[in-house]
């Protein structure tokens, strides 16, 4: 079980806190904000390390390479940006959407940056290239793309049309299912066999990757308009959403049994967990990050990722 209350209080928006995730280690996290800012955060030691300017209206997402050298955000302003993580410079600007950029993620290897918008497309770019045209276009979506996952061999797509777009690379083929309600958020499980699917009808789901199956439903939660995240430890030994009620609940991932609500002091539409450890990062619409973690555990540094951030040493201010 989580404390409940925060160990850590974050603050540097001026404004929601529209996404927030950890890099691949867990010493970091970056966040996005309606300030048309991203932010490189420590957050076991509170610290503001960084910020990104750059983008002319709210960021919607941001995500760190596998290498943590890089970043990849989401805009409004219909771009996503590729941004050296140590300078802070915008490396490449991606065009071609014609309305909102909700969401990006790399590729496994980092090479490629696929952003999903409000124009019912991913794009696929590529990083190393010249070309600002994209590899491909995924224009399967009838509405919205609101939320993308990778894998080594998949791309998982969640729309506002209700369906689930898995696309198998190495077949070439894509698989469809129908979930009903508009999808806000999917997310591989860590064994990346199933699909955590939140939905506007208060309804997280957890369903079969192969074969459509919906595998347990989770419910207690408010979510029937906002663009709310969800997640699951990185043992998938429970699954965490916000709630349009200014709180966090966590099920147990079998039982689907309400296991801890955390209650918040404004609403978080997003959440992060860490990528080995069971702590909680969560977001908030009042421009405030805070991170919840078990008793005693509040300070725990992996020394062993710490060694793996040379990309992330800032340069003397």
């Amino acid at each position: 079980m989580l404390q409940q209350h925060p160990v850590t209080t974050l603050k540097g928006h001026q404004g929601p806190v529209t996404r927030i995730n950890y890099n691949s280690t867990g010493e970091y996290c970056v966040s996005a904000g309606d300030d048309k800012t991203v932010v490189l955060w420590n957050p076991l030691d509170s610290l503001k390390l960084k910020t990104y300017p750059g983008h002319g209206q709210c960021v919607r997402d941001v995500v760190s390479s596998h290498d943590n050298c890089h970043l990849a955000s989401a805009s409004a302003d219909r771009c996503a940006f590729y941004w050296d993580v140590s300078t802070g410079s915008i490396l490449r600007r991606f065009r071609g959407h014609d309305s909102v950029v909700n969401c990006v993620r790399f590729n496994t290897t980092s090479n490629t940056v696929l952003s999903g918008g409000n124009d019912s497309t991913v794009r696929i770019m590529d990083v190393k290239s010249r070309s600002y045209e994209p590899i491909q276009v995924l224009n399967d979506a009838k509405d919205s793309i609101t939320s993308i996952d990778v894998s080594a061999d998949e791309i998982v797509v969640g729309s506002v049309d209700g369906r689930i777009r898995i696309y198998d690379l190495r077949m070439g083929k894509l698989h469809e299912d129908y979930v009903g309600a508009p999808i806000t958020n999917v997310k591989f499980s860590s064994d990346q066999q199933s699909i955590l699917v939140s939905t506007t009808d208060n309804t997280l789901r957890l369903i079969d990757k192969t074969t459509g199956q919906l595998l347990n439903d989770y419910t207690g939660h408010a979510h029937a308009s906002l663009q709310l995240q969800a997640a699951a430890w990185h043992d998938d030994s429970a699954v965490i959403s916000a709630c349009e009620k200014s709180r966090v609940l966590i099920w147990d991932l079998i039982g689907a049994k309400v296991q801890q609500t955390l209650e918040l002091t404004s609403l978080a539409q997003t959440l992060a967990v860490h990528p080995s450890r069971y702590h909680l990062l969560t977001g908030s619409i009042g421009g405030q990050i805070q991170l919840w973690t078990m008793k005693g555990d509040s300070k725990a540094i992996d020394k062993e990722g710490e060694k793996s951030m040379s990309c992330w040493a800032l340069p003397p201010r």
